[in-house]
């Protein structure tokens, strides 16, 4: 958790032996003081999973560097970072790693671009990792959520307008149509998520099946794109043009 009270509200609501422990991924110092204290009154890590995450969107034209960075410190090194320091604890348990990316990992859409990028990464990270680590008894899995019915539609509906306004009026314009697919596709998200609990129940199977998978598609949108992206790449842009032009007929509805 990132916060006290978060903290406290863990304590409360969940029975047994749970001790949360205060880290923002993106401070080295939180990362190495939380692996000690795991170390000193734990000894082993049986399981480590990646879940921190940020979402934020807009036109690859106008989004800065400092934009960008920001979205792979946390999304991208804040995984390998935690991992790395936390693989001697992971290899004396002989545990497990589960990484959460996203469907965005294998589908990119409209001013999406630093999400989709920096899940792409964590799709080959975690394939790497798995390679590297599978003689060590530890094993790497890469959940791939699609849409998931939580807080952080809340949020994306202020990002989108967010997103319009960082664009000057002809960018607007020219922009209209993505903008129109991205109110679309919250709209959808917000609408047809389904429960977080389908991912804590892939994360749990990864985390004790005894041949977890090495990628879970959660959702009936995530195994379809799954499909989707099987598919030779032209036919594999149309099945997808589809699915957009879905998303900018809802989001141009909710403009007008």
């Amino acid at each position: 958790v990132r916060k006290d009270a978060d903290a406290d509200a863990v304590q409360r609501e969940v029975t047994g032996d749970v001790r949360p422990v205060m880290l923002d991924v993106t401070d080295v110092g939180q990362v190495q003081a939380a692996l000690e204290r795991i170390r000193s009154e734990v000894g082993g890590l049986d399981g480590l999973v990646n879940n921190a995450g940020v979402a934020d969107g807009g036109a690859i034209e106008v989004l800065s560097d400092e934009e960008w960075r920001r979205h792979f410190e946390v999304n991208v090194f804040g995984v390998v970072r935690l991992t790395r320091e936390a693989l001697p604890l992971v290899r004396a348990a002989k545990g497990r790693v589960v990484n959460i990316g996203s469907i965005a990992g294998r589908v990119a859409s409209p001013l999406m671009a630093p999400y989709a990028a920096g899940k792409h990464a964590i799709e080959a990270f975690s394939e790497a990792l798995r390679f590297e680590v599978s003689d060590q008894g530890i094993r790497v899995a890469c959940i791939e959520p699609g849409e998931i019915a939580s807080a952080i539609w809340d949020k994306a509906h202020g990002q989108v307008e967010d997103a319009e306004a960082s664009l000057d009026p002809d960018q607007r314009q020219r922009y209209s149509r993505q903008l129109d697919v991205l109110r679309g596709f919250v709209a959808d998200g917000a609408k047809r998520g389904i429960p977080a609990s389908k991912v804590a129940a892939a994360v749990h199977h990864a985390l004790t099946a005894s041949r977890p998978k090495h990628r879970y598609l959660v959702g009936p949108d995530a195994k379809l794109a799954g499909v989707v992206t099987l598919l030779p790449d032209r036919v594999r842009a149309r099945a997808l043009a589809v699915n957009l032009k879905r998303w900018e007929r809802a989001g141009a509805k909710l403009r007008s």
